[in-house]
């Protein structure tokens, strides 16, 4: 008997491998679903300084922004923010600025393309994109208060949480006056003649998390629930109207919730939906839902981020696993193919996607080869790149993923517990076939293994190589399972895995 299986599906990891169809794999790591089938991750290389010239070790938070012509990369320290700019590094830090403990504390926006942001516990800021500036208040911020969450709609800037004189009401939204192009808004109290104002989210219990544009409305999301707010520009009483639209799904940290066209992606409690702000839809059921829910630990969740990588057309969804502050694993949603992966990381504190220049560029006269009177670009200009890519912060350094760099990763398929049409004989196997395709394809390695119950411990052969005429492997037990992995630096893909086998009596 040969069993034939096109691994397409992705991986499934809530459902016991007995109950899954064929084309679903008990293990895709490190792995991705691009082509179809499993296909190994790229490569990765450093980017930026992080270290040199007195950068933030550590960078808890990243924001990409193109500002007075130069592609700035803006690093968020426990207690510091560095702009750099392909191998220059500035200091930029809130004189006085207080340190965070954690990367959940920092949260960003752009209104303008002047980049906003706050730490919870210094006065909101912005940073003007001059490097020889540090960051400041942002204008007409009121005296003695910070917000735990800042997003920006329309020409308004929205903070979240709020932490005032008069005490902490971490359900409140306060919005600012209007701005004019190119600008950030001159005050932030109501008044005749501005838009200013702020509302109390009390239909449902919890904390204003963040907020994220969607369509004509700006989603506010809390733990359990989510609101919208719609501009309706009337004064002085009804610049923004505000309703609560969902109660059943909410956000788990305050870099969880990401924008795919007309809808959010969600990361709450329990779940990975899509939401249009009405409808809910979970991605995650009877797939990784309960594996996220069960491995995310609970005192560092709200950690855990979300990235949208719109060039590949993939969502990872990172999570600190139990016992570990930063995220170690990310859970890779493929859009196209509504399949789901898995990729390790290591101790990751925030990540995003954005324009990645990080070599110098000579602007020396001799190095620009265009000729004088043919040459339209602006002396000393930066460049913005042209496309994005997923950038990661790990302790003391900043990578740029899915690169052409040849990085050794272990990449692993498996699929386990076949029954071969009857679960009550024991298989004896006899020969495997893998077919695929790529430079690291001939590299791979093989193994199967067996079990008696589901129960069980695998019982695991060796490791053999790959061969185009297939491998001879025997191995007796009720359960099959086999495991592909490679250790080089080289793409493959998976295609197609057969398993010969013979029935050997009742186990």
């Amino acid at each position: 008997m040969k069993k034939t299986l096109r691994p397409s599906g992705g991986v499934i990891l809530d459902i016991d491998s007995l109950e899954i169809a064929d084309q679903f794999l008990s293990v895709a790591h490190n792995v991705n679903t691009r082509k179809g089938f499993p296909s190994r991750i790229g490569g990765r290389r450093v980017a930026y300084p992080v270290s040199a010239g007195g950068a933030p070790n550590d960078p808890y938070h990243l924001l990409n922004v193109n500002l007075n012509t130069f592609n700035w990369w803006i690093h968020f320290g426990t207690a510091s923010i560095f702009a750099v700019e392909s191998t220059n590094s500035f200091d930029i830090s809130l004189a006085g600025q207080h340190a965070i403990t954690d990367p959940s504390e920092w949260s960003s926006a752009l209104l303008n393309g002047i980049p906003v942001f706050t730490n919870g516990r210094d006065s909101l800021m912005y940073w003007d994109g001059d490097a020889a500036h540090d960051a400041l208040v942002v204008p007409g911020w009121p005296a003695a208060t910070t917000c735990k969450a800042v997003a920006t709609f329309k020409f308004h800037i929205f903070a979240m949480n709020i932490d005032e004189p008069s005490g902490v009401f971490d359900n409140v939204v306060m919005w600012s006056d209007a701005a004019d192009p190119g600008t950030l808004p001159a005050s932030w109290t109501p008044g005749a003649g501005n838009e200013a104002g702020s509302a109390f989210l009390a239909d449902t219990p919890g904390r204003c998390i963040l907020g994220v544009p969607l369509g004509a409305q700006l989603m506010i999301y809390k733990p359990q629930s989510a609101y919208a707010m719609e501009y309706l520009g009337q004064p002085p009483d009804n610049i923004f109207g505000v309703r609560p639209v969902v109660r059943s799904i909410g956000a788990i940290g305050p870099h969880t919730v990401i924008e795919l066209g007309s809808k959010h992606l969600v990361v709450g409690n329990d779940d990975v939906v899509l939401t249009d702000g009405i409808n809910i839809q979970s991605i995650a059921e009877n797939r990784v839902k309960n594996s996220i829910a069960n491995s995310i630990d609970e005192t560092y969740a709200a950690n855990a981020f979300v990235i949208r990588d719109l060039n590949k057309r993939e969502v990872w969804v990172c999570i600190p696993e139990q016992g570990n502050q930063f995220c170690t694993l990310a859970h890779v949603w493929d859009e196209k193919r509504d399949t789901w992966t898995t990729r390790d990381l290591n101790l990751v504190r925030y990540g995003t996607t954005g324009f990645v220049l990080d070599t110098a560029t000579s602007d020396t006269w001799d190095s620009d080869p265009n000729p004088w009177d043919g040459d339209s670009s602006i002396w000393n200009s930066g460049s913005i790149g042209k496309i994005p890519h997923v950038v990661i912060s790990e302790p003391s350094k900043i990578y740029v993923e899915d690169t052409m760099d040849a990085v050794i990763t272990t990449s692993t398929i498996s699929k386990y517990d076949m029954v071969f049409d009857d679960e009550s004989q024991n298989k004896l196997t006899q020969r495997v076939w893998v077919a695929g395709s790529g430079v690291g394809f001939a590299g791979i390695q093989v193994r199967l293994g067996k079990r008696q119950s589901t129960d069980a411990a695998f019982t695991w052969g060796n490791y053999v190589a790959w061969a185009a005429d297939g491998i001879p492997y025997e191995i007796c037990g009720r359960y099959i399972s086999i495991e592909i992995r490679s250790t080089s630096g080289n793409i493959f893909t998976v295609d197609r895995i057969a398993i010969q086998v013979e029935y050997n009596g009742p186990y």
